[in-house]
């Protein structure tokens, strides 16, 4: 049976890992305090605190980029893997499911004045993406029925984008109303008329 003192300590030792793993630069003064509490040498414990660190990065950009797509083609591997490593650190996973992770991708993205400036589209393309995503497990429709999910709203090609269609982003744009929808086991989505009713 685990004492009152022992289990608080428990506590404070995986706090103060999850800082060291989701901070880019963790302090000294946490690093010095996890090493001291472990029964190893720093520099191990430092080697396996940077294997975490690892794999945690690369199941950011695994999992990002399997909801998202048409995100990372469009901002390149690269820099669509240094943003879905961030993104991990500064918005971590509150659920065991890493499928249900990214929802604020979209938030996230139209803070970043850069890529608002010259990647305008890139939210709502996350938004529509997301819909997507997380449309595969709703419930199954009765019969052959459309389930209508969601209705996204953009002043971009957003469809054409999710679905690899060619776009320049300096010509014209072409606002489309994007709904997205299930039927049988498959999440869809459609450009759809702005007045058109549901």
């Amino acid at each position: 049976m685990i004492d009152q003192a022992h289990h608080q300590m428990l506590i404070a030792q995986q706090q103060m890992l999850l800082v060291g793993l989701f901070d880019s630069w963790p302090s000294v003064q946490i690093n010095m305090a996890l090493a001291g509490q472990q029964t190893w040498p720093e520099g191990q414990y430092q080697r396996g605190l940077q294997a975490y660190r690892s794999n945690a990065a690369l199941t950011a950009q695994r999992v990002l980029a399997a909801a998202f797509p048409s995100v990372k083609r469009l901002m390149g591997d690269e820099q669509f893997d240094g943003l879905a490593v961030y993104f991990w650190r500064t918005h971590p996973p509150h659920r065991g499911d890493l499928a249900q992770w990214g929802e604020g991708l979209e938030d996230f993205l139209r803070a970043i004045p850069e890529l608002m400036q010259h990647e305008p589209y890139l939210p709502d393309v996350a938004a529509l993406e997301w819909a997507l995503h997380s449309g595969q497990t709703a419930p199954d429709p009765e019969g052959d029925g459309l389930i209508p999910l969601a209705l996204i709203e953009s002043e971009f090609p957003i469809v054409d984008l999710v679905i690899g269609k060619e776009w320049d982003a300096s010509s014209d744009k072409e606002p489309q109303r994007a709904l997205v929808y299930r039927q049988g086991f498959k999440t869809n989505c459609i450009a759809i008329p702005k007045d058109a009713q549901l």
